[in-house]
């Protein structure tokens, strides 16, 4: 069964020669090129079928559906694509295997090599971890291990080091586990810490009581659960009114300019409701980045008080506090309630003060929300650049030790956590040796991530499943190295530069490739730590 010449039967003429001396048998290499040995379905059909589902996200059923209406219209199982799906990963797992030679010699004509090394893993999991080359974003290696541990990472290490030789530099998250493989596996190769790592930790432990606090006198206030209860009230009074140029007033309100005109009990409501929503956006000042990027808590905090501070200078105007509605004023007695609030005021004073102290660390790193285009962004930086991010380090860690042992100081607590990051990681932030000006300098792992989460996203589009628990234990580590197929240096080297080229380099891995039964049964699902 193939996807050129639907199903169909083949007749192989087998050749021997007579005249010569040793015997030589002749077999078909136009068959053996289309499907393997024993096997009943070709390896277009194969590729197709993994490509589909593991790179675009398609389920069985969709593939099944596509085979039947296609020319010529194939049906087949979903248990036999499946099948089918587990082959690609096997020959996948040979092919990438055969091009080891070349992708090492690609890699030692191309500058300095630097691996990026991470980890994902879902709940109840196994780990799957990964090498990928900083310059050309190539997945080198991947491997299934029971947990997180120096001995496991540290083999995996060893076995990539002799496939594609010893890296210039390796770039990890904040580990311990990781760091201690790479001392043991690589001895003499600089390893540095992630820099987004850094900062996402550093910020956690800034925000972690300000945040707690805040959210918890908001619940107990129920300030979101009132106001929310109050816009029920209004929609249906509002729904059949006439539309008046409320967001324009609010517009004013909001930019502190004096309002004119004549009010009413219609304008009011609408008002109100401009001003919640208004609130309810506090996500909009954010760059969804994520906590602690965006400490969205602190958005909406700050909202509260604009809105409160709005309101009281809108019903401070005489003419309108004789038009307004009541329901204006019950808003603004709660939001006066809520920024008098003795605990929210510390609670919010906290969280100001680790804000300011989390964007003076951003700045030095060179991570500020300016230059956060994107969450996984790779932020790399011109080589010149070097020097410049270490002074700033620098200076930042020095103001930050005469701060901390100040002892009136305010924020010397929040001085402190930040010291704490910055002297354990010091040594693996920034290389000592100086880069050249042309380098690019990569200072975070966001570029191996990103592969996790376009092949995370990948399944979940499959099966339409938001856990992916039984996903990471049955699949087998080849499931990993489907991204390559999607980078363009990978395709030119490994596929001559085009995709259709995948089912003739797979129909070649597999005249070594070995037992398939055997690869299913090594790689069977087991249970975490077996």
């Amino acid at each position: 069964v193939s996807l050129q010449h639907g199903r169909f039967q083949a007749r192989a003429i087998v050749r021997q020669q007579t005249h010569n001396a040793d015997t030589v048998i002749q077999r078909s290499t136009q068959l053996a090129e289309m499907v393997e040995k024993g096997s009943r379905y070709a390896f277009d059909l194969i590729a197709h079928v993994g490509v589909e589902s593991y790179l675009r996200g398609r389920s069985l059923q969709d593939i099944r559906q596509n085979l039947t209406g296609q020319q010529p219209a194939i049906d087949i199982p979903r248990s036999t694509l499946w099948d089918q799906q587990q082959k690609f990963l096997f020959y996948l797992g040979h092919l990438h295997v055969h091009a080891r030679p070349l992708l090492r010699q690609y890699l030692t004509k191309h500058g300095s090599v630097v691996w990026l090394l991470d980890g994902t893993i879902e709940p109840g999991t196994p780990v799957f971890l990964g090498v990928q080359d900083a310059a050309s974003g190539i997945l080198l290696s991947s491997w299934k291990i029971p947990s997180e541990n120096e001995d496991d990472i540290a083999s995996c290490l060893e076995d990539a080091a002799t496939g594609y030789g010893r890296p210039d530099r390796v770039l990890h998250d904040l580990s311990s586990a990781m760091s201690g493989a790479c001392d043991r596996a690589l001895e003499g190769v600089p390893h540095f810490v992630c820099h987004y790592h850094l900062a996402s930790d550093v910020g956690e432990d800034l925000y972690e009581k300000p945040q707690a606090m805040l959210c918890k006198r908001m619940r107990a206030l129920k300030i979101q659960l009132r106001l929310r209860e109050q816009r029920q009230g209004q929609k249906e009074w509002l729904r059949q009114q006439i539309d008046s140029p409320a967001q324009l007033v609010l517009e004013e309100l909001l930019a502190g300019r004096q309002v004119d005109g004549l009010f009413s009990e219609t304008l009011g409501r609408e008002v109100l409701l401009a001003f919640h929503y208004w609130i309810l956006d506090y996500r909009g000042d954010g760059r969804r980045r994520g906590f602690p990027f965006d400490p969205y808590t602190l958005y909406l905090h700050r909202r509260l008080v604009r809105a409160g501070k709005a309101v009281d200078q809108l019903l401070s105007r005489p003419n309108v506090a004789q038009q307004a509605p009541r329901v204006l004023f019950n808003f603004q007695k709660q939001l006066a309630q809520y920024r008098s609030d003795a605990q929210i005021v510390e609670a919010a004073d906290l969280y100001e003060r680790s804000f300011s102290m989390f964007t003076r660390l951003r700045e030095a790193l060179r991570l500020t929300a300016d230059e956060m285009h994107s969450l996984r962004q790779p932020h790399e930086l011109p080589g010149d650049q070097q020097q410049a991010l270490k002074t700033a380090l620098h200076s930042l860690r020095n103001q930050l030790r005469q701060q901390s042992d100040n002892e009136s100081h305010d924020d010397q607590r929040l001085t402190k956590i930040v010291l704490v990051h910055l002297d354990k990681y010091w040594s693996h932030l920034i290389p000592d040796a100086a880069l050249s000006e042309d380098e690019r300098w990569e200072r975070t792992t966001n570029q191996l991530e990103r592969n996790w989460r376009s092949s995370k996203r990948a399944r979940r589009l499959t099966h339409g499943r938001g856990k992916l628990t039984r996903d990471f234990q049955a699949l087998p580590e080849e499931f990993m190295l489907v991204s390559n197929l999607e980078n363009p240096a990978y395709l030119q080297l490994v596929l001559d530069g085009n995709l259709d080229n995948l089912p003739s380099k797979l129909a070649e891995a597999s005249r070594q490739a070995g037992s398939f039964s055997a690869w299913q049964r090594r790689r069977h699902a087991s249970l975490t730590g077996q």
